[in-house]
């Protein structure tokens, strides 16, 4: 359905306007009365300019920043596991609220912890994110294709101050630490975790949470920082509180569940930059965090736009 709409909107558009695909933007040049784009073959002038990079743009967007001198602000890291246990576990919560959004605050560090994405009966994937493997989960509306298990993020949010100034690169670096030791996603039962043993093919096998996704059997110890792992756990034993059976010996982690985002610019209310007439929206440019939020940027940049066009 998703794959439709995004063709039929495709279509759409290309009646309207041009439509350049696997086309890189070499660089962002203003000039008078506007900005000059350099292609691979070409260049493309423009009086208005909106710069809306995917997450996987990210780097590329604040290289473009930082030759345009436009400062950036940084955003916060994301990282953590996501867990999958038994959906009986979760089911007094995900029968009411299909996605609870879970917060916590640690006792040790007072960083914040929270649950992101939840999946009743669904499944653990893993995805592709610029050549980074890293964990994420889906389910189904189909009821013969849901699975017996429910999985969720674990989030541990940090904010860095100078002179920090690359936070996808500090979500990447971790998450390759994964791919390095375990060839892609890692896995391993909270009980081996606590344990301090790394989980092993047949370890796994005697598990009674049977995994959703193929994942090498490792230790998340020596891919997370101790502060992310001590985060974890405590919410785990947190959340068993109000869903018993979470901390069970069995519960599945995989890692590593990185949420990529950019360092902002400081734009105004209409989402334009310090540069008359250029606006930057979406996730890719650290202005939103999802599909929705990333829309309506673009639809309140083109209203400044088309209000100053007259």
């Amino acid at each position: 359905m998703f794959k439709k709409i995004l063709q039929n909107l495709f279509e759409h558009l290309k009646k309207h306007i041009s439509v350049l695909c696997n086309t890189e933007v070499k660089n962002i040049i203003p000039e008078d009365g506007g900005y000059k784009l350099e292609l691979e073959k070409e260049e493309i002038h423009s009086k208005y300019l909106i710069v809306a990079p995917g997450r996987s743009g990210a780097e590329w967007f604040s290289q473009q920043c930082q030759k345009l001198n436009l400062k950036l602000i940084n955003n916060q890291v994301d990282i953590g596991v996501r867990v999958e246990l038994p959906a009986e576990v979760f089911e007094h919560i995900t029968s009411v609220v299909y996605e609870s959004k879970l917060i916590y605050r640690t006792k040790q560090y007072r960083d914040i912890v929270r649950t992101f994405c939840m999946n009743p009966n669904g499944y653990v994937v893993a995805e592709n994110t610029v050549g980074i493997i890293t964990v994420n989960g889906h389910s189904y509306t189909d009821s013969s294709l849901k699975s017996e298990n429910t999985n969720f993020a674990l989030l541990v949010s940090n904010k860095f101050t100078q002179p920090f100034t690359e936070p996808y690169q500090y979500g990447k670096r971790i998450a390759s630490f994964s791919n390095m030791l375990g060839g892609g996603v890692l896995v391993q039962r909270f009980g081996d975790l606590i344990k301090g043993v790394r989980t092993n093919e047949h370890r796994l096998g005697q598990s009674f949470t049977k995994p959703t996704l193929h994942a090498t059997p490792g230790d998340l110890s020596l891919v997370l920082p101790k502060r992310h792992l001590d985060n974890i756990i405590e919410m785990i034993y947190a959340l068993d509180k109000i869903a018993p059976g979470t901390a069970n010996y069995d519960t599945l982690l995989y890692g590593v569940e990185v949420k990529f985002y950019s360092s902002r610019l400081e734009l105004t209310e209409e989402l334009e930059t310090k540069l008359p007439n250029m606006y930057a929206i979406g996730d890719g440019a650290g202005i939103t965090r999802g599909l929705s939020q990333a829309s309506a940027s673009g639809v309140k940049a083109a209203r400044s736009i088309l209000s100053r066009c007259g």
